[in-house]
């Protein structure tokens, strides 16, 4: 951890305009938050424009930052103040499971005092994932914290190319990211109840008003409406369904809202329920102008108490080298990690995600519908049931729930919808997009 070794600084030099390249791969929530902040724009574009450029990178093209650099974006005068959010992300790091040494390594550096002199001072090399921790434990009555709580919160991008390039593997798995993020909502939320009550919410029912008015913002239903549009039983917590990038938006709805509530010095319950309104639904207009998918239509996740036992019970994953996974690559090591334990599934929800990985193992992403439905068996548990054949069909109902993978396309919910596999002549083939998920899903 003591690790100290000279550094030299030099900045990467990168251009506003390849700022804003790098930032539009960015997941439309991202920009949500960019585009709802209460920040000016123009201060917004130096913030990501000054924080991409200070990326600086190793012999190995890893990416890294300057904790000296991040103190003056983050506007903190003294060193010592900027070392307390330090040692408190640094907490927050140990507290996920991920190792500080991975992400916080003392360094010394040397500056210029004039007239030649030099003097030696200590310096942390960080990694992305420890400046957004550092945000998230820094002061938020300052702007650039406020602003790098949302842009870093908020940020669901699997993989900076050049730790692509690297072969270094992703700091967070999607079962680590909706865990943390769901908890933060959970400890949010507190928060976000306090400023309500400092405006006038007050009795229970109140309170679930409230609440309500900013799912509706976001989905534009009601939460019983959420459940039965996404299939979900009525005492689901719909939060504990929701992938990395649905949380992530609610997370910034939370935020966002409590910061506004006691900013604005927001008063009255009708005033109240307005604000937690028009929070959510200026991310959900932000979502649908970049992405145009709504939240409500991205693809529902399995309970989180599974992702948290996944988290627990499964051993850490040894880095590998990260590259296409169809690309000359024998797909046997994949597949029997996989049919080692054959997944019962939920056949309606999850059927996509495995048909992806099937993909992912063949020659060119490519796959017939007649192949995928004999080999999806391999990975999955296919209940007796879904085996039968229909009446009147030559189907099974398994087979027709594959094949509605290709005839349902249109619907915004669909995998090929979503950019995760393309619609081909007699089958599938997965995409970039679909690689990712592969990746970031089965590691």
């Amino acid at each position: 951890m003591n690790d100290k070794r000279p550094e030299t600084n030099k900045l990467s030099g990168m251009k506003f305009n390849e700022a804003l390249q790098r930032f539009s791969k960015t997941s439309p929530v991202e920009l949500a938050a960019v585009t709802n902040s209460s920040m000016k724009d123009v201060d917004i574009e130096r913030l990501i424009s000054a924080f991409e450029s200070a990326a600086q990178f190793d012999d190995n093209k890893l990416e890294y930052w300057l904790a000296r650099d991040l103190q003056r974006l983050l506007e903190y005068e003294r060193w010592e103040n900027f070392t307390t959010a330090i040692n408190r992300a640094k907490l927050t790091c140990e507290n996920s499971g991920q190792p500080i040494q991975d992400h916080f390594r003392d360094i010394t550096k040397m500056i210029e005092l004039g007239k030649s002199a030099m003097r030696e001072i200590d310096d942390i090399r960080l990694s992305r994932y420890a400046c957004y921790l550092i945000t998230q434990n820094g002061d938020s009555k300052k702007k650039p914290i406020a602003f790098g709580q949302t842009y870093f919160a908020i940020q669901t991008r699997r993989q900076e190319l050049a730790d692509q390039a690297s072969g270094v593997a992703v700091p967070q798995s999607e079962d680590e990211k909706r865990v943390f993020l769901r908890n933060q909502i959970k400890e949010h939320n507190k928060y976000l109840s306090s400023a309500a009550k400092n405006a006038g919410v007050v009795t229970p029912q109140e309170f679930a008003i409230f609440h309500s008015k900013g799912y509706q913002g976001l989905y534009s239903k009601t939460v019983p409406e959420i459940r039965k549009y996404k299939g979900l039983a009525s005492s689901t917590d719909i939060l504990d369904r929701m992938g990395s990038t649905e949380l992530a938006a609610n997370f910034f709805r939370v935020t966002q809202t409590e910061e506004k509530l006691r900013k604005d010095s927001i008063k009255g319950l009708k005033k109240a329920y307005e604000t937690h309104y028009a929070v959510g639904k200026q991310v959900r207009d932000a979502m649908l102008k970049i992405s145009g998918i709504a939240p409500e239509d991205l693809p529902i996740a399995d309970n989180i108490k599974q992702a948290e036992k996944r988290i627990k019970f499964e051993p850490a994953a040894v880095p590998q080298q990260t590259r296409p996974l169809i690309v000359n690559q024998e797909p046997k090591p994949i597949r029997e990690t996989v049919q080692e334990d054959r997944r019962p599934i939920n056949l309606r929800t999850e059927l996509w995600k495995f048909a992806l990985l099937v993909m992912a193992t063949r020659q060119n992403g490519y796959i017939t519908t007649a192949d995928l439905i004999t080999e999806l068996p391999t990975y999955i548990q296919v209940p007796d049931n879904s085996q039968e054949v229909l009446t009147g069909r030559k189907d099974s109902k398994f087979s027709q729930l594959v094949r509605n993978l290709k005839s349902h396309k249109l619907t915004k919910t669909n995998f090929i919808s979503q950019g995760f596999a393309e619609d081909t002549r007699g089958g599938f083939k997965i995409t970039e997009k679909g690689l990712e998920f592969v990746k970031s899903y089965f590691s």
